[in-house]
């Protein structure tokens, strides 16, 4: 079985070795790298963790040279096309990669063990966070780090396999407290008040997720973004330009919140494709929705890249896009295209 080759390496893993965790920079990411730390922390007497945008910086192989490691953890990274960086990180260490993304290629073979439930079941949407919990409990007992496995099922959003762990984490400590954590992670992220770093060390040694919510880092961040988000929600009223079923927004705020308006706007429009994009220097970043799935986000934003120098990938319903600024007109006409292609099917 795919998980036994999964365990094999966490047991493989020894005092003496220096082990880097990769995790991405969400909910979900900084969750999971939580959850394997209560495992490999019990062994090695510190692990370095590295959290990384999707696709990864460009100064990634450089920063994992620094740690001299000989066991590589790469979570919630959409990898499959991400070929020359598998490529140079396994040159360097044996590598485990666990990831949910729709995905086109297993890197299994040799020193790399990569497991995803995607491969045997494309359409099986688990969190990381959840896998990394299931995992980790097979090898000790995590069983009070419920609700830290519950946070990035939620701030993941699709909660529709996910439902055991979510539903014993909700007895415990009540329904609703999982979805303004994971709201908290990501004010935290776009405020800039804590590296992701920092915010896996805190969840780490936190027993009651009470205390989160009563952290003053976590709580003055939620406060600030959530007026700043209720602010850009309003503007979206005036300043969505509507092309047939899809909405396009352009976002402006000192915080990074694109992916976070996105989400409220497909949330209000489940039926369009939901495109919010920032001009950042030469470059634009976008974050693309569609509520109901009904428009694959991830293969709309990959062929609109197709040929462009850009970057593209994520989930069905949620997916995400950095192109160069000149060619926004033809990105964007780039999408419309294959938005129509899917409603005419």
């Amino acid at each position: 079985m795919d998980i036994d080759k999964v365990l094999s390496f966490l047991k493989s893993i020894k005092p003496t070795d220096g082990v880097i965790i990769i995790f991405h920079n969400d909910a979900d990411g900084i969750c999971s790298c939580a959850l394997l730390r209560k495992y490999v922390d019990s062994i090695v007497k510190k692990s370095y963790v590295i959290s990384q945008p999707m696709p990864p910086d460009k100064n990634l192989i450089r920063r994992i040279q620094t740690g001299v490691p000989n066991k590589i953890i790469m979570l919630d990274l959409a990898t499959d096309h991400q070929e020359p960086l598998i490529k140079k990180i396994k040159g360097l260490a044996d590598v485990l990669i666990v990831d949910h993304h729709p995905s086109i290629r297993n890197f299994t073979s040799g020193n790399v063990v990569h497991y995803n439930p995607r491969f045997r079941s494309p359409k099986l949407y688990q969190s990381v966070s959840y896998l990394m919990y299931k995992i980790v409990s097979k090898l000790i007992d995590i069983s009070d780090s419920e609700w830290i496995s519950a946070i990035g099922i939620v701030g993941d959003y699709d909660i529709s396999s996910s439902k055991d762990i979510l539903e014993e984490a909700q007895k415990k400590y009540g329904a609703d407290i999982f979805n303004k954590m994971a709201a908290m992670i990501e004010s935290v992220k776009a405020a800039r008040a804590m590296s992701c770093e920092q915010m896996v060390e805190i969840i780490l040694n936190t027993k009651d997720p009470q205390q989160i919510l009563e952290s003053g880092n976590f709580l003055d961040s939620y406060q600030k973004i959530e007026g700043e988000i209720d602010a850009i929600m309003l503007d979206t009223q005036s300043s969505t330009e509507k092309i047939d079923n899809i909405f396009f927004y352009q976002i402006k705020s000192k915080f990074n919140l694109r992916s976070t308006v996105a989400t409220k706007l497909s949330e209000k429009y489940p039926e369009k494709f939901v495109v919010v994009y920032e001009k950042m220097d030469k470059r634009i970043a976008i974050a693309a929705r569609n509520q109901v799935r009904k428009i694959n986000c991830d293969k709309v934003l990959r062929t609109a890249a197709r040929g462009l120098k850009a970057s593209a990938g994520g989930h069905e319903a949620a997916s995400g896009a950095t192109i160069e600024a000149k060619d926004w007109d033809v990105f964007k006409t780039k999408m419309i295209e294959a938005v129509g292609e899917y409603e005419n099917r």
